[in-house]
């Protein structure tokens, strides 16, 4: 009998990357609420950031048990797309990855070695020439590094390489 290469995580891990969910989520809706309330172009069948990531081994796990049955999967064409749309809705909207909750805000990193902020920002939602200021980012080097952790947990337990990135169409089976 062959080991599950990505084994469930056990119920503390699974509580702890529910709480950095939640975490992320409110930081996410506070943003919104006071920065872009009526500016944001993200709505139900907004799809253009929906693409091939890769994830983090714990993610990928917690992914695929959220899965649904296999027949409901539509495999998208061309592998820069997600599978796990249908309809050009998320079949695991609830339990997406950190990754796709951050989407479409302007995400915001620290570059300790060029000593400067890193921004990325959805082209829908912030034109080039749009202002950002310090107010309007999304700082994710605390949640990144949190999540990192948990995935270094995670991963000891189930002896696998923490570095290893799954793309989350391998993740999500094709028809």
């Amino acid at each position: 009998m062959s080991r599950d290469p990505l084994p469930q995580p056990d119920q503390s891990l699974c509580s702890d990357y529910r709480q950095l969910v939640v975490e992320i989520d409110l930081a996410v809706s506070q943003l919104i609420d006071k920065r872009f309330v009526n500016l944001l172009h993200c709505r139900p069948g907004c799809t253009s950031c929906c693409t091939a990531f890769r994830v983090l081994p714990l993610e990928a796990a917690l992914l695929r048990r959220a899965m649904p049955d296999r027949e409901a999967i539509q495999a998208m064409v061309g592998d820069d797309r997600c599978r796990l749309l249908f309809e050009e809705r998320c079949l695991v909207y609830e339990q997406r990855p950190i990754i796709c909750r951050t989407q479409g805000l302007p995400n915001a990193y620290i570059d300790e070695t060029a000593g400067k902020i890193e921004v990325s920002a959805c082209p829908l939602n912030f034109a080039e020439d749009y202002q950002l200021v310090h107010e309007d980012l999304l700082f994710l080097d605390r949640f990144n590094s949190r999540l990192a952790e948990l995935n270094r947990r995670y991963c000891r337990s189930a002896g696998i390489d923490p570095q290893l990135r799954l793309p989350i169409n391998l993740v999500a089976p094709s028809r």
